[in-house]
């Protein structure tokens, strides 16, 4: 096997500065996430440990700083790029609290789709949903 990707410096080294966290990989991207070793102290005086989300194109052999949206809402709603589900056929899944998609629906910030239609039937006490999310063919 050969890597597509090696770290430098090395976790073992001991001078790495952050964690990098595998997360999807698709036919032509890779998404990582890093996140700060030492703790940055926040205005309430508890430990943060920041984040950047990472996406490596395996094409072009570049590495950009990324935010991806969900395109079902108008308003910029993030995804996270991590959760990987162990299934060749859905690339990953995100959970959307019922209440989240409720006040969407009503407020005119769901475009048209499947996840609109979901949104419809809620009510904001009932389950999150779980959207499975399958790369494009």
């Amino acid at each position: 096997m050969t890597p597509f990707m090696v770290r430098t410096p090395s976790i073992e080294s001991g001078n790495a500065e952050a964690f990098v966290a595998p997360g999807i990989l698709t036919d032509r991207y890779y998404f990582l996430q890093t996140q700060k070793i030492e703790p940055e102290i926040s205005t309430n005086g508890l430990p943060v440990y920041p984040q950047i989300y990472l996406m490596f194109d395996r094409q072009e052999k570049t590495i950009y700083e990324c935010t991806v949206y969900n395109n079902d809402f108008s308003n910029k709603i993030t995804v996270n790029m991590m959760q990987k589900t162990g299934n060749d056929e859905i690339a990953f899944w995100q959970k959307i609290e019922a209440y989240v998609l409720v006040e969407a629906y009503e407020n005119g910030r769901l475009k048209d789709g499947k996840l609109k239609e979901i949104a419809a039937r809620l009510d904001v006490e009932d389950n999150p949903v779980i959207m499975l999310v399958k790369p494009k063919k």
